[in-house]
């Protein structure tokens, strides 16, 4: 993986899980049950998080779990962080690219900006598939290096024409608008309570 490529996903998981914490799920352990990341990638998160003070560390709860809250530089940064990360366009990493589209809801974008770029994502994973070539002269190479190149190409080729697919439903089902701290089912919840 280029350093450029690390960085960015560095950088959008930073923000990402920045989000999460205004959005109320602020523990290692939230992490992972809320939104299935793991504490491997989360903890040196929130080590960077702390270090550039864009969150503060809570009080250790009753079972020693450390929450966070962020500051005002943290949502100085989730207002506007996103823009970047959409400038810079999508790196081909289907999570990393769903949580920049959803990174720019949450900032208020036009959901069709959220949409396009995860389109622009998936129009590259098939300009991949276009790009993987069979051997040009199959007949030099013994029988069983040419069938494991043409198997292998072949997966290759399944694989990322799948992922194209499910990044542009990812983009059809990008909800109108995220707001901050408001999840579907608390709105849903909110609705039903006032009926």
């Amino acid at each position: 993986m280029s350093e450029t490529r690390d960085k960015r996903r560095r950088t959008d998981l930073d923000q990402f899980v920045l989000a999460l914490i205004d959005s109320g799920v602020s523990t290692s352990y939230e992490f992972q049950k809320a939104a299935g990341l793991s504490q491997g990638a989360t903890i040196p998160t929130l080590q960077r998080l702390l270090d550039a003070r864009l969150v503060r560390q809570e009080k250790p709860g009753t079972r020693g779990r450390t929450g966070y809250q962020v500051t005002a530089a943290g949502k100085r940064l989730l207002k506007d962080g996103w823009v970047a990360l959409i400038e810079a366009g999508p790196i081909g990493d289907v999570d990393s690219d769903l949580r920049v589209a959803l990174l720019a809801l949450l900032g208020g974008a036009d959901r069709r900006l959220a949409a396009d770029f995860l389109r622009q994502s998936a129009d590259e994973k098939m300009e991949s598939v276009a790009a993987i070539e069979s051997i040009r002269n199959p007949r030099e190479l013994p029988l069983l290096p040419r069938w494991y190149s043409d198997l292998r190409s072949s997966t290759a080729k399944a694989l990322l024409t799948a992922e194209s697919e499910a990044i542009r439903a990812m983009a059809d089902a990008l909800p109108r608008k995220l707001a901050p701290g408001c999840s579907r089912s608390t709105r849903a919840a909110k609705k039903r309570k006032g009926s």
